[in-house]
């Protein structure tokens, strides 16, 4: 393929910059209003503040905030697997058999597990 003149590669390298700035413009302001979108006013100003003290951008905080949150919650599901786990141990079975995780069976006049009383008065039909 040939080269274009000088006149218009120059239009062409102009043009493509442009394209680009426009660009990165939309995809910044399309990060801001995703935050903005997600997060209620309190948590942004939130995260804004905590972003100024430890000296971060406001993206780098909110990852590294919900990756905390995300540890945290593993954390507690095995802290509550290794409790149900010993729990097992101490339960009596009922009518000499255990469900999985060590929970008796229940019996037909006991409400369903999970459930209070008054969820089951909303719940009966």
């Amino acid at each position: 393929m040939a080269q274009l003149p000088p006149k218009k590669r120059k239009k062409r390298r102009v043009q493509l910059r442009e394209a680009q700035r426009r660009r990165r413009a939309r995809l910044k302001e399309e990060s801001k209003s995703f935050l903005q979108i997600i997060l209620s006013h309190d948590m942004l100003v939130a995260l804004r503040q905590y972003s100024d003290s430890v000296g971060k951008p406001l993206h780098a905080c909110a990852a590294e905030l919900i990756e905390r949150g995300l540890h945290g919650m593993q954390r507690l599901e095995f802290s509550q697997q290794q409790q149900d786990e010993t729990d097992t141990g101490h339960r009596s079975p009922a009518n000499g058999k255990y469900l999985p995780l060590g929970r008796p069976e229940p019996s037909a006049g006991d409400p369903q597990p999970g459930r209070s009383a008054g969820q089951m008065d909303l719940f009966a039909g």
